[in-house]
């Protein structure tokens, strides 16, 4: 029988870099901002399909060009205003700016209308498919219509959601305090008092709190420890399903990585198995596609460059670069699995004659860098926030899907031309045809290197029950509770 009440302490390596929903990019934010804000429509668990939110029903009509959202009533944001067809009118439209990160999901829809305040009707531009899945999409969190009377900058700073938690207070780069949302509409919910997420980066040091008591979660613990960790007297750990997907990207506007042979060279000289051992100790699968398994359009014929260092010597040989060159390889401070990742990578590219520097930087520096496209290569992570694959299609591989090509610069206009045909489409079968030509495509390009397909790994307190994060990588802190 859950429990109410207790304070709950969630140790992770970076801080969001923002609250405001329709801002978020980063997965610390992302995660945080599904505790304070709620969506019409939340992706379940395992990811295969999607549930009521702040909607409870939905229908499109007969010419496929217009959706009906029933709302859910007596809805209640945090400071008790009720929460309308007006704020979601308000929420779409602003999420909707093209200039936002993921602005260029919301592309399709062509109004917002508000009849009556318990429903809400979205006419799009073409019969779009992919429009329920978007909703449910962290960036189209609901606010208050026109922010309650803020301006955007200053709802930013003490944002009002509808969500099972609210912020009490940020102390930005250190901690986040939330507390329970006593207006909060889900039945009993959530049962926890108090959520609070540190940044601790050095996972040696996350670890260490853990086994203390100072902290009950720990996010994304080193591998190295894991089964150390999950046999130590009063501490669980556990490797949920997981979107998650590693990359090695590589800044495509910068030379040599702009040679489709360099970058070839690259991913053919990686020993993944190698990696997956020594790194993560056998936890995740060496990646082919860049798009995640947990997806419908995963194609599974595309194996990626794996590795074959002759062939790799003869791309080298073609490429602009046949006698090697220096390069740095950014990685977050702290993490020894991506140091780990790093060294061996350093080791196998020296095989092909590219002298490899490993600059180890800060989360939030690190995050920067590959932002404003200010390094070499670097090992990233991706993970899925919708169960429709239109969104990390565009976000991985297409210039204008919100990350610059996850970061890497890559402009494949056929890519972004198949990507915006696959996402107008209702019949499935037809979009997993396109999705699979992107894969082959960009398989082709290697705009960065797909690693592995991992779980998502954490370590926490055995009086922790309930805690399961999507394979979205929503935390779910709602039906989270402690035992004593």
């Amino acid at each position: 029988m859950p429990k109410s009440g207790g304070q709950l302490v969630l140790a992770r390596e970076a801080d969001a870099s923002t609250l405001m929903p329709a801002d978020a990019s980063d997965n610390e934010s992302i995660w945080t901002v599904e505790e304070i804000f709620d969506t019409l429509l939340v992706p379940s668990v395992d990811g295969e399909s999607l549930n009521p939110a702040l909607a409870t029903a939905w229908v499109q009509s007969e010419d496929k060009l217009a959706w009906t959202f029933t709302l859910r009533p007596d809805v209640k944001f945090s400071d008790g205003s009720p929460l309308t067809s007006a704020d979601v009118k308000f929420s779409l439209e602003a999420a909707s700016d093209p200039d936002l990160p993921s602005g260029f999901l919301n592309e399709q829809i062509e109004t917002v209308e508000a009849p009556t305040p318990g429903t809400v009707v979205i006419k799009t531009k073409t019969a779009w498919s992919p429009l329920p899945s978007v909703l449910a999409l962290f960036a189209n969190s609901i606010v208050p219509e026109n922010y309650g009377g803020l301006s955007r900058e200053d709802f930013a700073k003490a944002p009002v959601g509808s969500g099972p938690f609210k912020v009490k207070n940020w102390t930005k780069g250190q901690q986040l305090e939330l507390v329970r949302n006593t207006a909060y509409w889900g039945a009993d919910r959530p049962y926890l008092d108090a959520v609070t997420f540190v940044t601790v980066p050095d996972a040696n040091t996350r670890a260490t709190q853990l086994q203390g008591g100072q902290i009950t979660i720990n996010e994304a613990p080193a591998a190295s420890s894991f089964a150390a960790l999950a046999s130590t007297p009063g501490l669980k750990a556990s490797a949920f399903d997981s979107s998650l997907t590693s990359f090695l990207t590589l800044n495509n506007s910068r030379a040599p990585f702009n040679d489709v042979h360099v970058r070839r060279a690259i991913a053919s000289a990686i020993d993944r198995e190698a990696i997956l051992k020594a790194a993560y100790f056998g936890q995740g699968s060496a990646a082919g596609s860049f798009l995640s398994p947990a997806y419908w359009a995963y194609d599974s014929n595309v194996k990626g460059r794996q590795l074959n260092l002759d062939e790799a010597k003869k791309e080298m040989a073609s490429s602009s670069h046949p006698r090697g060159f220096d390069a740095n390889i950014l990685v977050t401070s702290g993490n020894a699995t991506q140091l780990t990742i790093a060294q061996i990578l350093q080791s196998e590219l020296a095989e092909i004659g590219i002298n490899v520097t490993i600059n180890q930087m800060e989360p939030a520096s690190q995050r920067a860098a590959r932002k404003s496209m200010d390094y070499d290569m670097a090992i990233s992570v991706a993970t899925t926030d919708i169960t429709d694959p239109d969104e990390m299609v565009r976000f991985i591989a297409v210039q204008s899907g919100g990350s610059n090509a996850l970061y890497t610069g890559y402009d494949n206009k056929e890519v972004a031309d198949l990507a915006t045909q696959a996402a107008g489409l209702s019949d499935q079968a037809e979009r997993v045809k396109l999705y699979s030509r992107i894969q082959q495509m960009v398989d082709e390009d290697q705009p960065m290197v797909p690693l592995f397909y991992l779980p998502a790994l954490y370590s926490y307190s055995d009086t922790v029950r309930g805690f399961q994060p999507s394979i979205t990588g929503n935390y779910n802190l709602v039906n989270t509770w402690l035992s004593n």
